[in-house]
């Protein structure tokens, strides 16, 4: 079992200097440090996915607040689902009051569980949304092409002039759209 500690380097020093503190201290084989700069990578947190390539089985990630991670609830939750996926237990040495007592597994159980709840949330307030989008006229997607464009769609497809690209090029539409009105004139 390795314990692998995870620092990210913010602008206050004072926190850095915490978290590795905080690390040393539990005793972690070995602690990483991210450094990139988000101006010159597409994402943040390589050395992260780097260290979760390398863990096996049975490894401890330890961090020192969840904040560390810079994930929302729900990626944090899908972030412990890989963790669990790969046998790699997340320990949080800080947690808010209330919570310092919970067990790591609980803990995790818990974010877990509000992540379901806000997904289910997300996905109830979107749906109410566009049904009150629906009821007053407003329906969602591409709007439909002209019946102008749709014939001459048909008509440049059936008279063998274009390929389906030269046609959505020339008639300023999607391959898929120029696709979807051939196939109809064909019904």
């Amino acid at each position: 079992m390795t314990t692998i500690g995870y620092a990210y380097k913010s602008e206050d020093q004072g926190y850095l200097s915490s978290q590795l503190e905080s690390l040393g201290k539990y005793g972690c084989d070995r602690i990483v440090l991210e450094t990139d700069d988000q101006a010159k990578t597409t994402h943040p947190h390589v050395e992260l996915e780097a260290t979760l390539e390398t863990m096996e089985a049975g490894d401890q990630l330890i961090i020192f607040e969840l904040v560390c991670l810079g994930k929302s609830v729900i990626q944090l939750a899908d972030f412990i689902a890989e963790l669990d996926e790969k046998g790699v237990e997340l320990i949080v040495l800080e947690k808010d009051e209330a919570l310092k007592g919970l067990d790591n597994k609980v803990f995790t159980a818990m974010i877990t569980n509000m992540a379901k709840m806000e997904k289910a949330i997300i996905r109830e307030r979107t749906s109410r949304g566009l049904e009150e989008a629906r009821r007053n006229g407003r329906i969602g997607g591409r709007p439909r092409i002209s019946e102008e464009t749709v014939e001459r769609v048909q008509f440049l497809y059936h008279n063998n002039k274009y390929t389906l690209r030269q046609i959505a090029e020339e008639c300023n539409i999607s391959l898929g759209t120029a696709y979807k009105y051939t196939q109809e004139s064909i019904k």
